[in-house]
């Protein structure tokens, strides 16, 4: 098996832009490290790997080959945008279905790129991974129909934690509160007996001496029996197991915009977590996004300085509260993709 070529971008071999034309690409920045590239496919390929120096087989006849230098030529050429230094190709067997009908060509994305024959079986799988790890590693990808397929506005903001330990939801504010100050439950514990109680005490009828439901007045006898039920209640909840299916909470932007964070159990994991001991019967999720004020605005390229900063921000404090999260859980964190991230 030949070993893997030089990370750095001085490594990457020329462009055949003919040849270019013709296949799947990844666009990426300099920036961008072949051992980043391997470690994505490998998280969707796992049995991938080198065949030759510039080879990499993902599976059976599909093959992610580069880095090769991309120059202005080259980018006038293929349409691509002036950040593109480096390119990927991706050879794989075209498997194609029939035309897309035209008030679905209007949507974009694959749609559109694949309209005269829609992209199907394996060659779909393989440019969806592309376009997965164009949004990892803020890329783009070219289609062999010559479509450029641009990362969402809103990719690489959103992750989730996984972890064998269920938090609290007062636990959840705690971990949370130093990057995200005033976040707040959704979802509020079922009250207690005793709360249930003090909430009667301080009725308005009730603040008079404390009336029955059906009139007259509590003796202290009577006042005692219930906060011994109270008590022995409590006393049987604290002793079961906490059972809690989901539960959520917020975080909101002045000026519109919120980071959402969203628990549960999850028995499907991650293919990046198969295997691990801890994810063997499955996790508990806590996923962190962000949710624009204008959402349509900013996937038309009409978002203001204001959404474009506010995106940084919630990256920035997702990455954050997923930071904190682990240490306190432990567990793993992933993207959107289902890509593993160290955030």
């Amino acid at each position: 098996m030949a070993g893997m070529p030089d990370g750095s971008f001085s490594g990457a071999a020329p462009l055949d832009v003919a040849v270019a034309a013709s296949r799947h690409l990844l666009a990426v920045p300099d920036d961008v490290l072949v051992e980043e590239v391997e470690a994505l496919a490998l998280s969707r390929y796992p049995q991938a790997a080198w065949v030759e120096a510039d080879v990499f087989a993902l599976a059976e006849e599909t093959y992610l080959s580069g880095p090769f230098l991309v120059t202005a030529a080259d980018r006038d050429a293929l349409g691509l945008p002036d950040w593109a230094d480096q390119t990927y190709l991706l050879t794989c067997r075209p498997e194609r279905g029939g035309p897309v009908p035209e008030e679905l060509r209007a949507v974009g994305g694959l749609l559109a790129a694949f309209a005269e024959g829609s992209v199907e079986g394996q060659e779909r799988a393989a440019v969806d991974v592309l376009c997965a790890m164009g949004r990892r590693l803020g890329g783009t990808v070219r289609t062999s129909t010559g479509h450029l397929l641009e990362p969402d506005p809103t990719a690489g903001v959103d992750l989730v934690v996984h972890s064998e330990v269920w938090l609290h939801p007062d636990a959840l504010v705690r971990v949370l509160t130093p990057v995200l100050p005033g976040v707040r439950l959704l979802t509020e514990p079922e009250l207690d007996a005793r709360t249930q109680l003090h909430a009667a005490d301080s009725a308005p009828d009730a603040a008079q001496g404390g009336a029955r439901p059906g009139g007259g007045e509590l003796d202290e006898g009577e006042r005692a029996w219930l906060h011994a039920e109270a008590d022995a209640f409590d006393a049987h909840a604290l002793a079961q197991p906490q059972v809690t299916e989901a539960y959520g909470a917020q975080w909101s932007y002045p000026d519109g915009g919120i980071i959402g964070v969203a628990v549960e159990a999850e028995q499907q994991v991650p293919l990046v977590l198969a295997g691990l001991e801890w994810a063997a019967d499955g996790t508990i999720t806590y996923a962190l996004r962000w949710y624009p004020a204008d959402p349509v605005a900013l996937h038309e390229g009409r978002a203001g300085r204001v959404a474009l900063d506010q995106r940084e921000d919630a990256r920035a404090r997702i990455e954050a509260g997923a930071r904190a999260l682990l240490e306190a859980v432990r567990g793993a964190a992933t993207d959107d993709d289902q890509f593993l991230v160290d955030p």
